[in-house]
């Protein structure tokens, strides 16, 4: 008699949200079925992935040229004992820093290899937040001394208008659909800017149909018009603000029929955009943590757009936009203490101080020049989890950086072009396999902690990342630092640092545990009401105490202290000898709901849903080059060309495409420029560059 399935509950981690469900199990201990992601597709099709032909399974050695995708079978003894020997190798010849640790997807497992970079003598552990959201929270953590509440989940009842920038619930936010931005709401105004009238755009009462890249002069043409006719919260800047007089004068130049000419908008749409935000209070700006700050002028940018809360006076009020608060938090277990006290400069300390200052790790868009160039350092090892070249900007140019380090070692569930260039690859456990402690940050004074119990065994010899860490440690004669190879341990240490009655929540309950913010209670004692504005009690920490218009820290640093609006690194206005090959503005890195950047792309009933690279293409732009719709094109830049699909759709701006990626076949970073990096976080500019759009082919493109 055979048993009986089994069901045990866990959470996703096809992003990043940590949803939780059910997956139920057969009497063998496979997963047969998942439940409770509604409206997600990525979670509902995650045993496609799971149980792929293509997983890696076993631990490989490569035995071709570096690229040929030729390997075999080792054990986890000759895997470990290599990677060992051979960063040790590295360590002798040219230093520890010159052995880099590389943290992809997925993100659980960064405690463990920090922990292990740092134990080793090397300060380069890096991670692919060098190109992702980071910068938003440093430019926030530098303007306000708090991360500014701008793409939660989280619904304030009392909001009267949202500006939505650059984002889109519906394609990006799951549970997609629930989002309370995926509806249109009857008390409720809302405010679009994107360069793509999205689902999000079509709900606006107001679309801003923005040039890719000119953010930041829209929002200083905001703050014009708010000062113009006297919307600002005067009695609050006076208390609060500091340099306000030069940003004042510095606004001036940002006339509405300026800004309309440099962002292609019209004069009559900003001013009633402005007015709208401004007059409709409570505000809330709600934008991607990643969009806004890709470009060469990026951090700048952010900065002008999170300001326009401060001037209004709506910054940590409800209906405005709240802090992230400081929270009960995981004992940590990452030894950056060691690395910042004790090591030498990180990656990036040399170029980017700012960014580094705020952000614990090195800035990982410099690799590429460290491999190649040796500059600002060099690297010559490198050992890395979900390392995909896709993306990076010039994607090419990092293929060619790994091709030629000494000696490259990384684990994922998957072969990819980064994979294909290692000398080592090891096979990682996915979520449903592996434990992990999670401590998501939430917001309005509250996050989340869970604790994920392993629900399946690992399929052929699939390790947890952290584990294969922790492993490596003890190989490295470290064992009593690394736990003894005990994962779990790891787990139980950080878990230490929460209250006992939170800990234990966290590990029986698959919801998880609300944690609140200190600060509630703070306020309360003081008087205050029940999640008043905490920097009533304790002002903002930044360098003076106040929001920074005119930032001391940048000045101090070298760079411009107000949000000064510049040109995007290429454009049709600052390269304009690059109008007659390349005469169209690209934007790139939408996000879908059926793939997690590269993640996904080899799951064939995903594939059947959305099943080819998608450029879309304004109706006019594409008649012009004889374009017609599902046509095989060819698009091109200053960095080379790659195929893709044309969608023609009124969706998007006269003169602007926009590209999917993640397609490890068609992938559009190998156009992107990895060169004019924004000079503040040292961001690539994936969202602001010129391109070409022509016929190619007429067959159909096959799958990734």
């Amino acid at each position: 008699m055979t048993s009986p399935n089994t069901i045990k509950h866990t959470t996703c981690y096809e992003c990043d949200a940590n949803c939780a469900f059910t997956v139920t199990l057969n009497a063998q201990q496979e997963a047969i079925a998942v439940d409770g992601l509604p409206n997600c597709p990525r979670g509902q099709m995650q045993l496609e992935r799971q149980y792929h032909p293509e997983r890696l399974l076993y631990p490989l050695k490569r035995v071709g040229a570096k690229g040929a995708g030729e390997f075999e079978r080792i054990s986890w003894d000759e895997a470990l004992d290599t990677i060992v020997a051979e960063l040790n190798k590295a360590k002798a010849k040219y230093g520890a820093p010159a052995v880099g640790f590389f943290a992809g997807y997925t993100k659980e497992a960064r405690p463990q290899l920090q922990r292990l970079a740092h134990a080793f003598g090397s300060p380069n552990y890096l991670t692919e937040s060098g190109c992702c959201f980071s910068a938003t929270m440093v430019a926030e953590k530098l303007t306000y001394g708090y991360k500014l509440k701008t793409t939660s989940t989280v619904e304030s009842p009392k909001t009267k208008c949202v500006l939505v920038w650059s984002t889109n619930a519906s394609g990006s936010i799951p549970p997609f659909e629930n989002h309370h931005l995926a509806k249109k709401k009857k008390n409720r105004k809302m405010i679009v800017v994107d360069p793509r009238r999205t689902e999000t755009a079509e709900l606006a009462d107001i679309h801003l149909q923005i040039r890719p890249g000119t953010d930041g002069a829209l929002a200083l043409g905001f703050h014009h018009l708010i000062f113009e006719n006297g919307w600002q919260d005067q009695a609050f800047l006076d208390e609060w603000a500091n340099g306000l007089a030069p940003f004042r004068e510095y606004i001036r130049e940002f006339t509405p029929s300026r800004v309309a000419e440099i962002c292609g908008i019209q004069e009559m749409d900003l001013r009633a955009a402005v007015e709208m935000f401004a007059t409709t209070l409570p505000s809330q700006i709600a934008m991607s943590p990643t969009s806004t700050v890709q470009h060469s002028n990026g951090f700048q940018n952010h900065r002008a757009m999170i300001l326009l809360s401060a001037v209004l006076g709506m910054i940590d009020r409800e209906g405005g936009n709240r802090f992230f608060n400081d929270k009960v938090l995981p004992k940590p277990i990452e030894l950056f203490d060691v690395c910042v006290n004790e090591l030498p400069p990180r990656i990036g300390d040399e170029v980017f101080p700012i960014w580094t200052k705020y952000w614990p790790a090195g800035q990982s868009m410099l690799m590429p020049d460290c491999i190649l160039e040796g500059k600002p350092q060099p690297m010559r090892a490198l050992l890395a989890m979900g390392i995909n070249t896709a993306m990076w900007a010039n994607s090419k140019r990092m293929e060619q950086a790994l091709s030629t380090l000494d000696f490259f070692a990384v684990s994922d569930f998957f072969h990819n072009p980064a994979t294909l260039q290692a000398d080592i690859v090891l096979p990682a456990a996915t979520s449903m396999e592996r434990p992990a402690l999670i401590a998501y940050p939430g917001c309005a004074y509250q996050g989340e902690v869970k604790y994920r119990h392993q629900a399946l065994p690992p399929r052929g010899e699939a390790k947890p990342d952290g584990q294969i860490f922790l492993e490596l440690g003890v190989c490295f004669g470290m064992a009593e630092q690394f736990w003894h190879g005990d994962l779990e341990a790891s787990w139980a240490e950080m878990a230490q640092g929460l209250p006992k009655e939170v800990r234990e929540e966290a590990y029986a309950n698959p919801e998880g545990v609300i944690v609140y913010s200190p600060v509630i209670e703070e306020l309360v004692e003081r008087g205050f009401l029940d999640a008043d504005r905490q920097w009533r009690i304790n002002g903002f920490k930044t360098a003076t105490g106040k929001i920074e218009f005119d930032s001391v820290e940048l000045k101090q640093k070298g760079y411009d202290g107000l949000p000064i609006y510049r040109e995007p690194a290429e454009s049709p206005l600052s390269t304009p000898e690059l109008l007659a090959e390349f005469p169209l503005v690209l934007t790139s890195g939408g996000r879908q709901k059926y793939f997690t950047h590269s993640q996904q792309h080899n799951v064939a009933p995903m594939l059947k849903l959305d099943p080819y690279p998608r450029v879309q293409i304004h109706p006019n732009d594409a008649a012009e080059r004889h374009i017609q719709n599902g046509d095989t094109v060819e698009i091109s830049s200053p960095r080379g060309q790659v195929i893709f699909r044309a969608e023609v759709t009124d969706k998007m701006k006269l003169g602007v495409v926009h590209a999917f990626h993640g397609w490890n076949s068609a992938n559009i970073n190998e156009l992107t420029d990895d060169q004019s990096l924004d000079p503040i976080s040292g961001f690539p500019p994936f969202k602001s560059l010129l391109c070409q759009i022509k016929r190619a082919a007429t067959e159909p493109l096959a799958f990734d």
